[in-house]
């Protein structure tokens, strides 16, 4: 099977490129290659298990001079979520339009498709006596970001495809692992993290760290991936999966097994310090429920959060990445726009 990978050359996309490869598939990946997520462009094409064709997914003539796929999986977007809040045109260009190409071409080539959401979508989420509770596919959607809004707006522009050709959105969590990218501060908290332990820098945590997050690795994501890519579904409605762990870690959790995992073995010594801010469009608490997927029989993740931390650390250690100083910028200029408090 021919599968077109969107924004393919990306963190997900090589691992879901190679998962698929792995599998007897054929690949190609359309993706713009912007330098905010490929600090190398060239090393991105080299390591694609494919052709990757240079184009943007919010571009009309890219889709057009693509040659018919046998299935196609969107994972193009833009992903900062404070960024998002100031980068608006920008965002809704690639969440939106990109997403509404893609469902139409999808439709078009008579192929299914798999179109990563985002959790974002849920917001705050539901509670229960005043407690989180994890969310369900059919809650509603209340972002309280750009990138929450575009994915819940992508998500409604693939409502027509679906009538005519099997739709999957996947609403994953926070996903972690090796070759997530590291020089860009306007996503990945672990990436942050890794920054400051590689300098000998306390862990900054934002706020009193008792914010949970439901973090899964990579190679689950993959491997859900490429099982929905070979499982398409029916026409009709678009089938919607969340994809996570079902776990919630807090933040402050995450800075200790982050600071845990790392491959020289010194932990005692790290400080974990707590800076007092929030900035626009972070939510408190996010976790997935995964009742439906267990019921789809789609595979179950198999990584847990430590385990899948202490892997990224660990694979990432000696890998080229941004100062830690970067986020520290990015942070001042969200502080410069008003977007903090």
């Amino acid at each position: 099977m021919r599968v077109l990978l969107t924004g393919g050359a990306g963190f997900i996309g090589q691992h879901l490129a190679r998962a698929l490869t792995a599998g007897g598939h054929d690949v190609t990946a359309l993706d713009l290659l912007v330098p905010q997520v490929h600090a190398d462009a060239e090393a991105a094409v080299r390591t694609f298990p494919g052709e990757v064709v240079r184009g943007d997914v919010a571009d009309p003539g890219a889709w057009a001079a693509l040659a018919r796929p046998d299935a196609v999986v969107h994972l193009a977007a833009e992903t900062g979520t404070a960024q998002s809040m100031y980068e608006q045109e920008r965002y809704r260009s690639v969440n939106v339009g990109g997403t509404t190409l893609a469902g139409e071409h999808a439709a078009r080539w008579q192929v299914p498709l798999v179109a990563l959401s985002s959790r974002a979508v849920y917001g705050e989420g539901r509670y229960e006596d005043g407690a989180p509770v994890a969310s369900r596919e059919d809650d509603p959607h209340h972002p309280v970001s750009v990138y929450g809004e575009t994915k819940s707006q992508g998500e409604a522009a693939l409502l027509p495809a679906a009538g005519r050709v099997p739709v999957t959105i996947v609403r994953p969590q926070n996903v972690v692992g090796p070759g997530q990218a590291l020089h860009n501060p306007y996503t990945g908290v672990l990436a942050a993290f890794l920054a400051m332990l590689r300098e000998g820098r306390p862990v900054t945590v934002y706020g009193d760290g008792s914010q949970t997050r439901d973090f899964v690795h990579v190679a689950d994501v993959a491997v859900l991936l490429t099982w929905l890519v070979d499982h398409p579904g029916d026409t009709g409605a678009p089938r919607v999966l969340n994809a996570g762990t079902g776990v919630r870690t807090s933040l402050l959790q995450l800075a200790h097994q982050a600071i845990a995992g790392r491959p020289d073995g010194v932990d005692a010594a790290v400080e974990v310090v707590h800076l007092d801010v929030h900035r626009a469009g972070d939510i408190e608490h996010a976790c997935a429920d995964l009742a439906r997927l267990r019921e789809s029989g789609a595979p179950l993740p198999a990584w847990t959060t430590a385990d899948a931390v202490a892997d990224f650390v660990r694979r990432s250690w000696d890998q080229p990445g941004a100062r830690a100083s970067a986020w520290d910028d990015a942070l001042e200029e969200l502080a410069d726009r008003g977007l903090t408090s």
